[in-house]
């Protein structure tokens, strides 16, 4: 880890934050994270929502620029950079339940003003639904969680990463003004964030910073995932990131094997054995495509 120097973050012209929401069939959601960007102690020069069309937009949206007609996340999120204005320094990426503190923003700004060095920075979650077995996070369970992470006075400490979390990652525009997201990773574009931090490492460091801090609640869409694509695309989107040169081939193999134990290991017996099945068929699917030497992440869209 890392600590600032005795020099205090300064500069002649303060920077500015981008703010880019991508979101897909749910406004309500898509609200709250609105107004935790909007209850920020620094606001951000630029708003964005980028989502496939209207009906994914709640009803008011003043003071957002509005970007519709794409579909994935990585698509939307491009859609969101070519909307940019060029007011902005820092671009910052939320999921729409993505819930961080009000001073995210502020220190994000500090971040890439005390670290010239910094191109991209993740925060610090305190609790991920979408990660443990617990499921969601509750909207009181987040905010009882941010209330308390106030105890603690700002550390200034930065931790080296390789990865940008995307639930909330931000990077300074000027290292990599022409960098997007893999177009050809449809729907979930699963790995589009260690893809995108793959190839922005290379214009600079990446780390997660302390005073970034955030909650991110893991909110169920109350759909159905379709598994077989989500399986398909553990399998086939290493196999592409690895063949485009954004992944080493040790990179892709373990993205690949993480994934694929865990459905192998839960597909036996359990509750989750059914879902997990499917997530392993759309693995072995992937598995047969690439050994037939295809890469075609774009097919899920098909299955």
């Amino acid at each position: 880890m890392t600590r600032p120097g005795a020099t205090q973050p300064g500069a002649t012209q303060p920077l500015g934050s981008a703010v880019i929401l991508a979101s897909a069939g749910r406004p309500a959601l898509l609200a709250q994270a609105m107004a935790h960007v909007e209850s920020q102690s620094v606001a951000p020069c630029e708003r964005i929502l980028s989502v496939p069309d209207a009906s994914s937009l709640p009803a008011n949206t003043a003071g957002w620029t509005v970007v519709t007609g794409t579909k994935g996340l990585a698509a939307q999120r491009n859609a969101g950079l070519d909307a940019l204005s060029g007011a902005a320094d820092v671009v910052v990426f939320f999921d729409d339940d993505a819930v961080p503190r009000s001073d995210y923003l502020a220190q994000t700004l500090i971040a890439f003003t005390r670290w010239p060095d910094l191109a991209g920075l993740t925060g610090k979650v305190l609790l991920d639904g979408a990660a443990h077995s617990s499921g969601e996070v509750s909207v009181a369970t987040a905010d009882a969680a941010l209330a308390q992470s106030w105890e603690a006075t700002p550390s200034g400490v930065r931790h080296p990463r390789r990865t940008l979390y995307g639930c909330n990652f931000a990077y300074r525009l000027a290292a990599a003004p022409t960098l997007r997201f893999d177009a050809r990773l449809p729907l979930y574009s699963w790995l589009e964030d260690h893809d995108f931090a793959r190839r922005l490492m290379r214009h600079g460091a990446l780390a997660a910073v302390d005073d970034c801090v955030v909650v991110h609640r893991g909110a169920d869409s109350g759909g159905r995932t379709n598994h077989v694509r989500l399986g398909y695309s553990q399998l086939m989107n290493p196999v592409h990131l690895a063949r485009s040169g954004s992944f080493p081939a040790w990179l892709a193999g373990w993205e690949i094997a993480r994934p694929t134990a865990k459905n192998l290991a839960y597909a036996v017996a359990g509750a989750q054995s059914p879902w997990r099945r499917e997530r392993l068929r759309g693995n072995l699917m992937g598995l047969g495509d690439a050994l037939r030497g295809r890469d075609t992440p774009e097919r899920i869209v098909e299955l």
